[in-house]
């Protein structure tokens, strides 16, 4: 790597290029072999990207898709075209703001992308969202150390406003983080001037992101697709979700599309309080504490939208040797199961243990991690459960808790710099 880079990166940029060429390899080897075909969502973003008619979601991320469509790429060739390099992004801001000494958090990331590696291959756009966003957070906090504050600032608001016009979630998310930030970091004190800009810029980046899509939705002109498509992930999280397990309480069903589409001659708001209020306060209740276990640790998902895909499952099935291979599949699943949802626990756990450094040193800021997590929480107590829709959570937590432990602690940043507690990051640089 050049000695630009190095400085940029610090010493584990060795590490980091490692970590990229096998999240890199295994993302195309995986795409390249099995070719899957747009379907589902996929197959929708692939129709509508570059046609503004056909626009029912995805946001200006969908233009993005529309450039090597345009090309004649293939969907694969298209979908690797986007997702590696926002991979990379991910990674490589993982890099820059880990202050640990062992780049921990960075290697938390390195392993979240590479179990994610069978998604790389298929458009969702949830991973380009997610690197917008984290664009966004790493400009807003001021961690770009050249060009003009207010030019990061400007440059933050838009990649946030691309992430949420993108996967409008992140909209929910950001308006429940940023209040409870505001709330938590200011507790019995006001907050530094630098998470100001960072909450000013999260609103604001949101608000257009939101308006973006509705506007882009509206022009359209597909009113009717367009509040059943967005409806029926209320509708399926919440509204007519069974709560039983064995039900699949909380996720997509038939039923729940349907009763979107029941609902489309009457005010949205309306039609959900007569919803709510047709059932008792503990049916609801008990619809969320039977989410709640696919909340606090989401399924893996990759490797199901790779193998699930209808032209993979048809090469499959058409094989001699089908059994082997569906054998082979299920081991890898349940391998994949127990990994994903370890890295995704070691992650909670650094939010975790990040937070209880820096709040038992006086420094709020460590509440920021756990209200990012708090965030998707609550957002999906009420909203459809997808394994990929957690994609955010737990690919920005370690960028969050390096952020916080890179900054200066919030009294510091009021007197000065002179309160008496150390930012971490300048005893773990020491010793990397």
């Amino acid at each position: 790597m050049s000695r630009r880079c190095s400085a940029w990166l610090g010493k584990g940029a060795p590490v980091l290029l490692l970590q990229w060429l096998a999240m890199t390899a295994l993302g195309i080897w995986l795409a390249l072999w099995w070719q899957p075909a747009p379907h589902s969502d996929w197959g929708y973003y692939w129709s509508a990207a570059g046609t503004a008619s056909a626009y029912e979601r995805g946001g200006l991320s969908l233009w993005l898709l529309a450039l090597p469509k345009a090309l004649g790429w293939s969907p694969v060739a298209s979908a690797l075209a986007l997702n590696l390099p926002a991979a990379t992004v991910a990674l490589v801001l993982a890099w820059r703001v880990d202050p640990t000494r062992w780049r921990i958090l960075a290697h938390a990331t390195a392993a979240y992308l590479l179990l994610i590696t069978p998604f790389f291959g298929i458009v969702q756009l949830d991973l380009i969202a997610a690197a917008q966003l984290g664009i966004g957070a790493w400009l807003a906090a001021g961690r770009a150390k050249h060009g003009s504050q207010l030019l990061h600032v400007a440059l933050a608001i838009v990649a946030v406003a691309l992430a949420v016009s993108t996967r409008p979630q992140y909209a929910l998310v950001l308006w429940v983080f940023v209040p409870l930030t505001g709330l938590l970091v200011a507790f019995r004190g006001r907050p530094a001037s630098r998470a100001l800009v960072v909450q000013g810029v999260l609103v604001a980046g949101s608000l257009l992101g939101f308006a973006t899509d509705m506007a882009m939705r509206q022009a359209s002109g597909r009113t009717e697709q367009i509040r059943t498509s967005s409806a029926v992930t209320l509708y399926a999280g919440l509204l007519v979700s069974s709560d039983r397990w064995s039900q699949r309480c909380g996720n997509w069903s038939p039923a729940a599309a349907a009763a979107a589409r029941e609902d489309l001659d009457r005010p949205m708001l309306r039609a959900v309080a007569d919803r709510l209020a047709a059932r008792p306060g503990s049916h609801w209740a008990s619809v969320i504490a039977c989410k709640a276990p696919q909340i606090g640790s989401p399924p893996p998902y990759a490797m199901y939208w790779l193998f699930e895909a209808p032209n993979v499952r048809e090469r499959i099935d058409a094989r001699p040797d089908r059994d082997r291979i569906e054998a082979a599949y299920r081991a890898l699943r349940r391998v994949e199961n127990v990994a994903y949802r370890g890295v995704c626990l070691a992650i909670l756990a650094l939010c975790l243990m990040i937070a209880w450094w820096l709040l038992r040193r006086g420094n709020r800021l460590g509440w920021i991690p756990l209200a990012w997590v708090a965030g998707f929480w609550a957002v999906h107590m009420v909203f459809e459960v997808q394994g990929r829709y957690f994609l955010g959570l737990y690919l920005l937590a370690p960028l969050w808790c390096g952020l916080v432990l890179g900054a200066p602690p919030v009294s510091a940043a009021r007197a000065g710099g002179k309160a008496g507690t150390t930012a971490p990051s300048e005893a773990a640089h020491t010793g990397s």
